[in-house]
């Protein structure tokens, strides 16, 4: 009974893996994602790794608690679980949205500071110099890291300067907190 369940689960697993790699076939880039193969002999074994629902690489997709017209604003949690919000100065964030959002409750992807895989597009609140230390600014935008007594967000390393406020400019996102 136990073997018979078991065969069926993994046709059902090995399925899914079949209708997912379909699906890549029509992007531009093929990947196949939760598939381990082992070679052995002759034959080619394929094993499925787990498939971690509920886990993010790099971004997640949320919906928005107001219209956002701006891209690359610092995002805060929103008010509820599934919602993200525009990230103020004295606010946590949690990463850069890289939408803009037409109306209340518009999908957005959330590039998360930390575990972003690659550079990502902050807006600035002014000027910043190439290789500043940068904190969270009003209306999701950075600023320079203050030394001023507080707790501040590190959001990043600016890998570009800014002249004025509204540049858009090259970020490599991490976070910690600074307590002065």
């Amino acid at each position: 009974m136990k073997v018979k369940f078991m065969r069926r689960a993994m046709s059902a697993l090995v399925a899914a893996a079949r209708v997912r790699w379909l699906q890549t076939q029509s992007k531009t880039q093929i990947r196949l994602h939760n598939l381990r193969e082992g070679f052995g002999g002759k034959s080619k074994t394929v094993f499925l790794a787990n498939i971690a629902e509920g886990t993010h690489c790099g971004n997640i997709t949320k919906a928005v608690d107001a219209a956002i017209t701006e891209r690359f604003l610092l995002a805060k949690a929103g008010s509820a679980s599934d919602r993200v919000a525009v990230c103020g100065a004295a606010d946590t964030p949690i990463g850069v949205i890289t939408d803009e959002a037409a109306a209340t409750a518009d999908l957005v992807s959330v590039a998360l500071l930390g575990s972003a895989g690659s550079t990502v597009r902050m807006v600035a609140s002014g000027a910043i110099s190439q290789g500043a230390l940068l904190e969270p600014a009003a209306s999701g935008r950075i600023q320079t890291l203050g030394a001023g007594v507080g707790v501040h967000h590190v959001v990043g390393r600016a890998l570009d300067a800014a002249s004025n406020a509204g540049d858009v400019i090259e970020v490599d996102p991490f976070y910690f907190i600074r307590e002065i």
